[in-house]
């Protein structure tokens, strides 16, 4: 019998268990474990582990798989995993107990405290508040820019520095953009104004308050601590564990590495306004701020085939807010290298969901958190990871299908044209040179990852880099009447890291810049 359809049949017994009375009065954990456990294994999930929150305590906390693959160590509840963009509402929150304190508003222009900060386009460099920051309306597109800090030796400054040069999508405070790099910004004002780095001022105020004592937000601590789970990726069709990507020179968008049993807490101060334990960790006026939609965002045909009944789609500042069957919620996902998660609740039942996995490329995360609201909410069973599971696949075919361009013969030129050093005013510099009759490449903000250059169609060159996440791209030259190499052209994995074509002029020998 086909895996798939074995799971299917499984999950499908599980309905049956469901829709029984009994589990409608009293929900059974047996159940849901069965159901979770065979969703991981259908999607190749090494390891997953989810939480419940509801009224204030931790009512379901289980963890599934192995925090390795092939290791036979397993996830459980204080299990660390990178939550990636779940920081957000981290920083958000950060730049709200500041707020609250008097030391900013949430309306200040961030040049008033990051004076040398710019926009490409000027009027916004003057205009933008603490609060666009927060809320993805800077003009900037969904992940663009991203290259420049992810992963790269640019140090926080520099890449900021380096905005200035990205031309926005759309203009300011006109529509939605996801950026990674208002964020960044937003962690240097609170370094600014509090003379600690952003890791410091997070750990002090938010994790020990709640008493996260796992939770970090370094990978250099990280590197110390015992019970983690370790990031996997498919590359060349295989299931492979890759290192941590080391995010700490801008950790604002995202650099918390967090467990199940930390995030309950954060989950119970959030839904109880501010307060932890009787103490008020966060100003409730804060909290509500935080909530209110700032820019709306688009409800895609796909997303409202996938859930119908949903009437608006919006950012706040560091959460997504929607409504779900007739209820408001408040989530985000986080996805970094190797790792997927999900942390959301609905504050008018009391119920928040952490769901976090040691894998990326996959929508587990999100089957699973709302086949969780579902059976907290008594609401009738539907197979949401099936209906994930589908939609994933059709993705991933269309995705094949459109990436590839035709193939064609060798190259136009000698292989030694296309050598040289190249330059991009947004990203930087980038070496091509030739030895033993083979081309590589190195974008040299990113000095340890190579990249293979194989001819494809003319000027067209597949390049297969050393580090897996980044897996291949196309190097587009662009060649002159005179048979001169003028510059390339170059995305990287625009699904997963930076749609922006970064173009890279060849500099003329002796040029210094």
């Amino acid at each position: 019998m086909n895996r798939h359809v074995k799971h299917f049949l499984n999950i499908f017994i599980v309905a049956l268990i469901l829709h029984t009375p009994l589990y409608s009065q009293k929900i059974s954990h047996k159940a849901l474990d069965y159901y979770i456990d065979q969703a991981r294994e259908q999607w190749g999930v090494p390891g997953v582990a989810v939480g419940v929150v509801k009224d204030g305590k931790l009512v379901y906390r289980k963890g599934f798989g192995e925090r390795e693959i092939g290791k036979g160590d397993r996830v459980d509840g204080n299990t660390l995993f990178a939550i990636a963009s779940n920081s957000k509402a981290f920083t958000a929150t950060a730049i709200g107990l500041l707020v609250s304190e008097g030391k900013f508003s949430w309306d200040d222009p961030v040049i008033k405290y990051l004076p040398d900060f710019q926009l490409y386009d000027p009027v916004a460099t003057r205009k933008i508040t603490l609060r666009d920051l927060l809320c993805h309306r800077s003009g900037l597109g969904t992940w663009s820019g991203d290259l420049t800090w992810f992963g790269s030796i640019y140090d926080q400054q520099e890449v900021i520095r380096r905005i200035r040069f990205q031309p926005p999508a759309f203009d300011f405070r006109t529509g939605y953009g996801y950026s990674n790099l208002m964020f960044v910004v937003a962690g240097a004002v609170i370094e600014k104004v509090t003379g600690q780095s952003w890791g410091e001022f997070i750990e002090s105020r938010i994790f020990k308050p709640l008493g996260m004592e796992r939770s970090n937000t370094t990978v250099t601590i990280l590197e110390k601590m015992e019970n983690v789970a370790q990031p996997h990726t498919r590359y060349q069709g295989e299931l492979v564990t890759i290192p941590y990507r080391n995010v700490d020179n801008a950790p604002a968008p995202g650099a918390i590495n967090s467990s199940v049993n930390d995030l309950a807490r954060w989950l119970i101060m959030q839904m109880g306004w501010g307060k932890y334990q009787g103490k008020t960790v966060v100003d409730s006026q804060i909290v509500a701020e935080m909530r209110k939609p700032h820019t709306l965002i688009p409800i895609s045909a796909a997303r409202k085939k996938l859930m119908p009944s949903t009437h608006f789609l919006a950012y706040g500042l560091g959460w997504f807010l929607t409504d779900y069957e007739g209820r408001f919620l408040v989530y985000h996902t986080g996805g970094l290298d190797g790792m997927f998660s999900f942390v959301g609740f609905i504050p008018e039942e009391n119920l928040g969901v952490v769901v976090l996995t040691n894998l990326d490329d996959h929508q587990l995360m999100r089957a699973l958190a709302f086949h969780l609201f579902d059976a907290f909410l008594g609401i009738d069973f539907k197979d949401w990871n099936k209906i994930y599971w589908d939609r994933h696949q059709k993705q991933l075919k269309s995705h094949k299908e459109s990436k590839t361009p035709v193939k064609g013969k060798g190259t136009s030129l000698p292989l030694s044209v296309y050598a040289g050093t190249y330059r991009s005013e947004i990203y930087g510099k980038a070496a091509i040179r030739e030895k033993d009759g083979e081309l590589t490449i190195t974008l040299l903000a990113h000095p340890n990852i190579t990249g293979t250059l194989t001819p494809y169609l003319n000027d067209i060159f597949l390049a297969r880099w050393s580090d897996k996440v980044w897996n291949q791209s196309y190097v587009n030259f662009d060649v002159n009447e005179q048979g001169e190499v003028e510059q390339f052209r170059v995305k990287i994995r625009p699904d997963w890291i930076d749609p922006l074509e970064y173009v890279f002029k060849k500099e003329i020998s002796g040029e210094n810049r």
